[in-house]
């Protein structure tokens, strides 16, 4: 069924947060009072407000003006011939989906502040508290002293969600990214898609429900551009040898070494996601891997190999967790 408006799909999203947020006094939300089931069943989740190209997505609404002028993926040169995408008043580059309780999404905002950051979390009440938290970021960057924190990252042309316009590049919306992403973003429009921690699925009957799977690697293949990147991370051993398993063998992909992770900024972040902390906490296995979109994935190439979960283990010790020996280590006793 489709919503009459995204005002009507998730709190907090309508026309009034972007005019009236920086007058207005913001207070943080608490977390205590947003809590809620941890899964949603994704197959039934259809009540959904949905747009029927990007260009019908009033990006306006949710980042800032300083945003506006958002930068086609740097790997495709002039941007890629699409009518939508031609049209869209907010290029969104990096989407974080199932994005929780908003800690990646903000810390992307503030690694990566020439970027339009959209999260993605089919639970409303969470959304809600995403979107109040941005609101409270953005209001506390405005009242901030000039030039406190929020710089523009190095070799930026100084504009984007800097200073004063720190968090206007990013948002959340409450939606099922199993259904509408081609709905929300242009052919090759995005750069990075970060899937942290998602739903085991443990059950036979509902590895359909999984996130990673040969459909739905199409869609997010035709969502990304060229050399755009599938971050995946999760702390299940089994539902990370499915999803590498199915990300190697899919030809729209290709896996990045450990060298190429170091090198990415976005790849520590992973780890401090409020699932990751909770990991940390309990002392549980951490895996970590990239694929990253090929330039022609008709093109013959050797099969590739397939890599094991210690490769995954590694590339997490190289952001920045190792598990303690002994102790609860959850990947092995799932």
């Amino acid at each position: 069924n489709q919503m009459a408006s995204p005002e009507a799909s998730a709190p907090g999203t309508g026309k009034r947060t972007a005019d009236h947020a920086a007058d207005d006094e913001v207070i943080k939300p608490q977390k205590k009072f947003y809590r809620t089931r941890a899964h949603t069943n994704v197959l039934n989740a259809n009540d959904f407000w949905f747009p029927v190209a990007p260009s019908a997505v009033p990006w306006h609404q949710y980042f800032g003006p300083s945003m506006a002028t958002g930068a086609a993926c740097p790997s495709v040169s002039p941007a890629p011939p699409s009518g939508t995408m031609a049209t869209l008043s907010h290029r969104v580059q990096i989407v974080d989906v199932g994005c929780g309780y908003g800690s990646l999404l903000v810390a992307l905002a503030k690694t990566f502040p020439t970027k339009v950051c959209l999260g993605i979390e089919i639970r409303p009440k969470i959304v809600e508290y995403v979107q109040k938290r941005v609101l409270a970021l953005r209001a506390e960057a405005k009242r901030a002293p000039d030039g406190m924190e929020m710089d523009c990252e190095v070799g930026s042309t100084g504009t984007g969600a800097c200073g004063a316009h720190a968090y206007d590049n990013a948002w959340a919306i409450h939606n099922n990214a199993m259904r509408f992403m081609p709905n929300f973003f242009a052919k090759g429009q995005l750069e990075k898609l970060l899937f942290c921690f998602p739903d085991p699925h443990f059950k036979r009957k509902n590895h359909r429900k999984r996130i990673i799977s040969t459909p739905l690697l199409a869609e997010f293949a035709y969502c990304l551009c060229k050399r755009g990147i599938v971050y995946v991370i999760t702390d299940v051993s089994e539902l990370m040898e499915w999803m590498v398993n199915y990300l190697t063998e899919s030809t729209l992909f290709e896996r990045l070494s450990r060298s190429a992770l170091k090198g990415d900024p976005a790849v520590p972040l992973l780890i401090g996601t409020d699932e990751g902390l909770k990991v940390q906490r309990f002392n549980g296995n951490m895996y970590i891997a990239a694929f990253v979109k090929r330039d022609d994935p008709s093109a013959p190439r050797e099969p590739p190999q397939l890599l094991d979960n210690a490769e995954a283990a590694a590339a997490a010790a190289d952001a920045g967790y190792v598990p303690k020996s002994g102790g609860e280590l959850r990947g092995n006793t799932w």
